[in-house]
C-alpha cells in the first residue's frame, strides 16, 4: 500500500500540507466575510424587526386605551 510506504511519506505529507493551506487560505478570504456579512445582515434585520414590533404595540396599547375610553363616555 503507497500510504504505508516509508519513501513516499515525505511526499504526502507536503501533498497534505499544500492541500490544507490552500483551504485555510480559500475560508479566509472567501468563506468567513461571507458568514460575517451575513450575520451583519440579520442583525441589521433584526434590530429593524424590534423596532417595527415596539411601534406596533405602542400603537395597539393606545388603540386599545382609546376603545376602552371612548366606550366609557360613550356609556355616560
Amino acid at each position: 500500500m503507497p500510504q504505508f510506504d516509508i519513501l513516499t511519506i515525505s511526499a504526502q505529507v507536503f501533498g497534505l500540507l499544500v492541500t490544507l493551506y490552500f483551504f485555510y487560505y480559500y475560508s479566509i478570504k472567501t468563506t468567513i466575510p461571507y458568514f460575517i456579512e451575513v450575520k451583519k445582515f440579520r442583525a441589521k434585520k433584526l434590530i429593524k424587526n424590534v423596532k417595527s414590533i415596539k411601534t406596533i404595540d405602542k400603537d395597539l396599547n393606545y388603540n386599545l386605551w382609546l376603545i376602552n375610553y371612548c366606550y366609557k363616555h360613550f356609556l355616560k
